[in-house]
């Protein structure tokens, strides 16, 4: 089977990882809301996805913050990224290669962000292919979907995949996830609350 899987709260808890965000923001006197780039800064980006680290730069700038009050302790964070992962994550990975699976990365957000964040993580061993998206996980071009499996947490792309005529579409509903209080309006989408629990499934 080939498989294609979401890393933020599907692989990586990213509710965790933000609390940490919060608590940098905190330290230099800056509340929640500045994880959400201000009209001003968005439109100095070219609307284009930001990362942190030009995020925090930006907010540096707008706030008269030292850059290094924020980007010391985004840095520290990055690199023990991997205390992160779901502890069900690298169990999973290991199953399905060693099931003889094809297993893909299929991650939507800032490239270079996105590809730093597996990076620190470790897992990057574990796929045959990484792919960085920065447009609908649904819309493009060089997936074979009709004959692969997607797992994801995001309603969008769990129904647009589904409409694509994906081979099959499984939800992950983790805690605390971005998604988890949303229903789907598709009910012949699977639905597991951790990737330990589709295990078994896939076993049995």
């Amino acid at each position: 089977m080939k498989y294609y899987i979401d890393f933020d709260y599907t692989l990586f808890d990213t509710f965790k990882f933000r609390e940490e965000l919060y608590k940098i923001l905190k330290q230099n006197n800056l509340d929640e809301s500045f994880l959400k780039p201000t009209p001003e800064i968005a439109k100095s980006n070219g609307g284009k996805l930001l990362n942190l680290e030009n995020l925090f730069k930006a907010i540096s700038k707008e706030q008269n913050i030292p850059e290094e009050n924020l980007l010391k302790p985004l840095r520290e964070l990055m690199k023990r990224i991997n205390k992160y992962l779901y502890n069900d994550t690298l169990d999973f990975l290991k199953f399905l290669k060693d099931n003889g699976d094809e297993v893909n990365l299929l991650s939507w957000g800032d490239k270079e962000f996105q590809k730093e964040k597996v990076c620190n993580s470790g897992i990057e061993k574990y796929f045959d292919n990484i792919i960085y998206a920065e447009e609908l996980k649904f819309t493009l071009s060089d997936i074979d979907y009709e004959n692969s499996t997607f797992i994801d947490d995001s309603i969008i792309d769990l129904e647009g995949l589904y409409n694509r005529k994906a081979f099959k579409v499984i939800r992950i509903r983790r805690k605390n996830g971005k998604y988890s209080d949303k229903e789907l309006t598709i009910p012949e989408i699977e639905e597991y609350t951790t990737l330990r629990e589709l295990q078994e499934k896939i076993k049995n």
